[in-house]
């Protein structure tokens, strides 16, 4: 039944990330809205609602991929969380669009200022995730468990450098 929830989840954030990947960094309506490729506005606290949410939705899967690298089951089951982190990785650069870097959001201004940092550690996260993947199909709990932690490691170099403590 676990598992049911989970997928459930997954498949949520998934439908989630599609729509708020529209957002697109450097254009705003005259309202000060971020605007999408396709003409889409959000107003910048629901873009920062938004992310947080897909922030909170990933902690989930990660903790669920822990445990099952820990339980030592069928690690092939954690390819679908793995190769879901692996989609938000590449979703999270369209979610800082400028003007987003409201009171309520933890990130640092340094999201704007090195955007091609940000973005290399986002691509690292995903590389890392797609890795995780891989590696968790082939049911070797100790490279899973070794391929999770390099996957941890880019989600804390991350947050070193920008986001609040």
């Amino acid at each position: 039944m676990k598992s049911i929830g989970i997928c459930a989840a997954l498949v949520g954030f998934g439908l989630f990330g599609a729509v708020v990947v529209s957002a697109e960094s450097g254009k705003h309506a005259e309202e000060g809205k971020p605007v999408g490729a396709n003409g889409v506005t959000m107003a910048a606290e629901d873009i920062v609602a938004a992310r947080r949410a897909g922030y909170f939705l990933s902690t989930q899967a990660i903790g669920q991929i822990k445990a099952g690298i820990e339980e030592g089951g069928d690690l092939r089951r954690t390819r679908a969380g793995a190769m879901m982190l692996a989609n938000w990785a590449k979703a999270i650069p369209t979610l800082f669009p400028e003007g987003t870097n409201l009171e309520s959001s933890r990130a640092l201004p340094t999201v704007w200022t090195d955007r091609e940092g940000f973005e290399a550690r986002a691509e690292a996260y995903r590389q890392a995730a797609l890795k995780l993947a891989e590696t968790a199909e082939t049911g070797d709990k100790e490279a899973s468990n070794a391929a999770f932690m390099a996957m941890a490691g880019t989600c804390h170099a991350c947050h070193q450098s920008y986001r609040e403590k």
